[in-house]
């Protein structure tokens, strides 16, 4: 460009100095001849060309140093942030501090750095680059370590035993709480107390808003040592029902988009399509899990234990698959890697040595923390670019909507389980439950896909943040409280299911489940690895602690097998840590 623009002016001052020239000779017909440009002037032509190219890829380089310095930088903060939020929720945690939850500070710690930064460099760039919260970096980096590791680490007995209940809280009662959420905002936004959505915004928002996450109950929970049975329904019903919800919302967004959503026509293939991905996603999850028991048999690697390195990357690498894999088909990650981590908790366990065994609970363990910390803390960062979007009104009409739906959701379906349980779920525990409907990350992630007008999304987005404050510093933070007032039982022992006392329905069931379980466990688990039975039957609770291994574990294995069996009439044959 500078070469063009100094040729131009050559050729004007050229000009110019031949319009003040005496006229030309005769014989020139009063015609410039014009002049070919010479080597010289070639050579400097292809010189000025080069040197602006030069010049253009020392900018893109000097853009991209510059990206990766911001980057860097972004990271270092963000790991700085995680690390100052551990170290307040363990203060909180140590301090014995109920009413400010740690989930609760994580988000405070995240918004108050944002408004910071906000101060400081208030660009809506700089804001965009730093705060976006990105669902697809939630869904697939964040989010399968949380699952999977909830997966392994419940108490596998209980969950089990409790399926039933937790089904019917968390797929029949997340679809009440949808519907009757669904009805209540559409029909509100029609007589214009809220902004108006149609109806594949109003479901999808539903759906969302649907998904609790009582992170900062379990945390309680685990802090009072809570009755294990509430903390097995209240745990096991998040768990599902986030899959649930996800579920739901794909659904609506799908069958919205393509067409005119009509619920009448609609609502049928919605059901299909939920029913379709649930039961494949579980039976994907299931088989990924046993295929990882497999490959870890067949290596043989914790027959010696000289690679537990190899041990604990393979392990790592199928659970992670379990997630991200049944994404591809459009599966729910969730149900897969909930189930993967059940299931090769039994069967794929036992194939470690046993350090690579532990060193595999205190990985997961880890992972899941540190994930769940990122996750809040970019909850609360991402508040900053939302705060010109929230609405009030919009907000509490939402909070009293879920609570009631909620409580459609408990109260009745506690009343139809009670009618088959022979330990019925009491009033104060119901009440806990339906206290415990905490919103957490997921909500915010699948509240920046909601299909529709662009300009209601922020306005979503925000309100969604509005309530997943709310629950955790209200709900969560009075959870103490509340536990007193319902007279819950705390400082209960870890559960014994030897001690458990089973119905005649519930000892067939388990006669059957267990002569079922014993042949995959014969086929999945190699027996030649040290203290595979006691590891992959014995440490099924993992609220006991990680397993020490040893005689003595065997022979406590086998005293419990022996005193569940005479306690239960069951043959000591058909009894297994399943």
């Amino acid at each position: 460009l500078a070469a063009a623009l100094l040729f131009a002016l050559g050729g004007r001052a050229a000009g110019d100095a031949h319009s003040g020239a005496e006229p030309l000779a005769p014989g020139h017909g009063g015609v410039v001849p014009v002049q070919e440009p010479g080597p010289d002037a070639s050579r400097e032509a292809a010189a000025a060309a080069m040197e602006e190219r030069a010049i253009s890829e020392a900018r893109e380089d000097a853009d991209e140093v510059h990206r990766e310095e911001h980057l860097a930088l972004e990271v270092t903060i963000l790991i700085f942030l995680v690390c100052v939020s551990l170290m307040v929720g363990q203060f909180l945690h140590g301090r014995r501090i109920f009413w400010l939850p740690e989930s609760g500070a994580t988000i405070l710690i995240g918004f108050l750095f944002g408004v910071l930064v906000h101060l400081v460099d208030p660009s809506s760039e700089s804001q965009e680059r730093r705060f976006y919260f990105d669902p697809e970096f939630f869904n697939l980096f964040l989010l399968p370590p949380i699952i999977f590791e909830s997966g392994y680490a419940i108490n596998q007995f209980l969950f089990f035993r409790n399926l039933g209940a937790i089904s019917a809280f968390a797929v029949l009662g997340t679809l009440v709480s949808t519907a009757a959420t669904w009805w209540a905002i559409y029909h509100l936004g029609a007589w214009g107390l809220v902004p108006e959505l149609s109806p594949v915004e109003a479901g999808s928002f539903a759906a969302l808003i649907s998904a609790v996450d009582p992170v900062a109950t379990l945390a309680t929970f685990g802090a009072l040592r809570v009755d294990p049975q509430l903390n097995n329904l209240v745990f096991g019903e998040s768990v599902l029902n986030d899959a649930v919800s996800l579920i739901i919302f794909r659904s609506v967004a799908h069958y919205g988009v393509f067409a005119q959503f009509s619920p009448a026509v609609h609502l049928p293939k919605v059901a299909a399509s939920f029913v379709v991905t649930a039961c494949g996603s579980l039976v994907y999850g299931v088989g990924v899990g046993m295929a990882g028991a497999m490959l870890l048999k067949g290596a043989r690697l914790g027959r010696h234990g000289h690679l537990q390195k190899v041990e604990i990357g393979l392990f790592w690498a199928v659970s992670y698959l379990s997630f991200v894999g049944a994404e591809v088909p459009h599966l729910s990650g969730i149900v897969a890697s909930l189930f993967c981590g059940i299931t090769m908790r039994r069967y794929a366990a036992p194939n470690l040595s046993p350090g690579a065994r532990l060193g595999v609970e205190h990985t997961l363990a880890a992972l899941a923390a540190v994930a769940d910390t990122v996750v809040f803390l970019l909850v609360g960062l991402a508040m900053v670019l939302y705060v010109d979007d929230m609405d009030l009104n919009f907000t509490l009409v939402t909070i009293g909507t879920i609570l009631i739906a909620r409580a459609f959701n408990v109260f009745p379906i506690a009343l139809v389980v009670n009618l088959m349980r022979p330990d019925p779920i009491g009033y104060g525990e119901q009440v806990v439950m339906w206290w415990s409907g905490l919103r957490g990350a997921i909500a915010v992630a699948l509240a920046c896909q909601v299909p529709g007008e662009d300009g209601l999304r922020p306005k979503i987005v925000a309100v969604t943040m509005q309530v997943v404050v709310f629950t955790i510093f209200v709900l969560g933070g009075s959870t103490k409280s509340l536990l007193n007032r319902m007279r819950i039982r705390t400082d209960a022992p870890p559960y014994d299911e030897a001690e458990a006392v089973l119905t005649e329905a519930e000892r067939r069931a388990h006669g059957h489940a267990a002569s079922m379980d014993a042949a995959l466990y014969d086929l999945l688990v190699d027996h030649a690895v040290p203290e595979a039975a006691a590891a992959g039957a014995g440490d099924e609770d993992h609220a006991h602690g990680p397993h020490k291994g040893g005689g003595g574990m065997q022979e406590a294995f086998v005293l419990r097998m022996k005193s569940r069996a005479a306690k239960n009439g069951v043959p000591i044959a058909s009894i297994s840590g399943f």
